[in-house]
């Protein structure tokens, strides 16, 4: 009996010493191999993956909401540090809106959910409503916040948000009791967050298992070209916009992401851009020659609102997402799709499994189902590590950037003239 139970629990343990992202990328390789081995069985299991898509579209409006008020009360005072925070999320702003672009401009090239579209898809492929120009701008403001909520409009929630967050600040020492209540409600909402994407193994092996016994190795293929799609695209930002700025700026791109190679590294393999802060602030700060001060005080903020890699990441995620559902977008939903992605990835900022909340946000501002996430999710630990080293490298290029702008000392970087490193 006991060696019946100590195979039975062995399993279990293993499963509970894995990483999250390892439990996720195992759920989508079993999930698969069960739905090619027992099709019929597999249509019982997808219940249980909507259960875990119905908790991402419960948590993607609160979150978003709370998330963004709670940041814009949250900046600190400090005249210098002030203006240089707002360079600093100009830069944020701009890179982020060009990491969007990229990212659509080489998913639609590729087209990595082609093929995926069916008849028997996870739901029926939406009729989106195409934005006309006129109705996209005066609808940025809900006439009724409340049915903001309920409609799933998440570009009027971030806008109302947004302006909610101004006037509490502007209010002064009187709105501090509703400023300290969105602070705490922050923290519920993120681990509540936090407690939905624990359950993204389970979800995702139900819905790998029932859309692999659907489609077969099609599928498979798909996940590759969603991948080679994110790690080409970030390649390309990190070589035209951050090498191309770096130029304007007089320094050398090759001699920066020499220099910056250690971070890089650290970033990649950890995908956690607050694991690699100390390492890019101190290299920043010596090799760089950025002031101590600006480094600490921007690259802090680079990792939670200056998310390039994420920026692609989404995008090329909700381009899949639209191959699977047979969905044609057109330019008004293109532009809809960078706003959305630029404002909620900053408003998501810090969030548990931010990617997962920031793609339920575009695709629902979309119109787009979510079913297609659990897949993307399955193979989110490889696209992941390079979103992050592209989010980290974003975040020194912003800092020397802003550096160099407020006239600090980046003459030393800027004239550093490494051997083998050319113009």
């Amino acid at each position: 009996m006991k060696p019946l139970l100590s195979i039975l629990y062995s399993p279990i343990r293993v499963w509970r010493c894995l990483k999250a992202w390892q439990q996720v990328i195992l759920a989508l390789i079993l999930g698969a191999l069960f739905g090619f081995a027992f099709k019929s069985s597999a249509e019982f299991l997808k219940p249980l993956g909507d259960l875990f898509i119905n908790g991402i579209n419960m948590i993607v409006m609160p979150l978003v909401f709370i998330a963004i008020v709670s940041a814009i009360t949250s900046v600190g005072d400090g005249n210098k540090m002030r203006r240089v925070g707002l360079r600093a999320i100009v830069v944020y702003a701009i890179t982020m809106i060009l990491a969007a672009m990229i990212g659509i401009g080489v998913a639609v090239l590729v087209q990595p959910g082609l093929g995926l579209a069916h008849a028997h898809s996870l739901q029926q492929a939406p009729e989106l409503q195409h934005i006309q120009w006129q109705s996209f701008v005066s609808n940025l403001i809900p006439a009724n916040p409340l049915r903001a909520f309920v409609d799933g409009n998440i570009l009027q929630v971030i806008v109302f948000a947004a302006l909610l967050g101004i006037a509490l600040r502007q209010a002064g020492e009187k709105a501090a009791p509703v400023i300290n209540f969105f602070q705490a409600f922050t923290h519920v909402v993120f681990r509540l967050a936090g407690l939905i994407i624990s359950f993204a193994p389970y979800g995702v092996f139900a819905l790998s298992a029932w859309v692999f016994s659907q489609f077969g190795l099609s599928v498979l293929w798909s996940l590759i070209k969603l991948i080679f799609v994110v790690y080409l695209a970030c390649l390309l930002h990190m070589a035209i916009v951050y090498g191309g700025g770096l130029r304007l700026m007089g320094i050398k791109p090759l001699a920066f992401f020499k220099k910056i190679r250690y971070p890089l590294s650290i970033a990649y393999t950890t995908s956690s851009s607050a694991a690699t802060l100390p390492v890019s602030i101190e290299v920043t700060a010596t090799e760089l020659k950025v002031p101590r001060e600006i480094a600490q005080f921007l690259l802090p903020l680079g990792a939670n609102f200056n998310l390039n890699g994420l920026s692609i990441y989404v995008s090329a995620a909700t381009i899949f997402a639209a191959n699977f559902y047979g969905v044609h977008l057109h330019i008004a939903d293109y532009i809809t799709l960078v706003l959305t992605i630029v404002l909620t990835a900053m408003g998501a900022a810090g969030v548990p499994g931010s990617g997962v909340i920031v793609m339920g946000a575009v695709m629902s501002s979309l119109g787009l189902p979510l079913g297609a996430i659990p897949l993307v999710v399955g193979v989110d630990r490889l696209n992941d590590m390079m979103q992050t080293m592209t989010n980290v490298a974003g975040d020194v290029f912003a800092t020397t950037v802003v550096a160099k702008q407020e006239q600090e000392r980046t003459s030393d970087f800027v004239n550093v003239n490494s051997p083998g490193v050319s113009n």
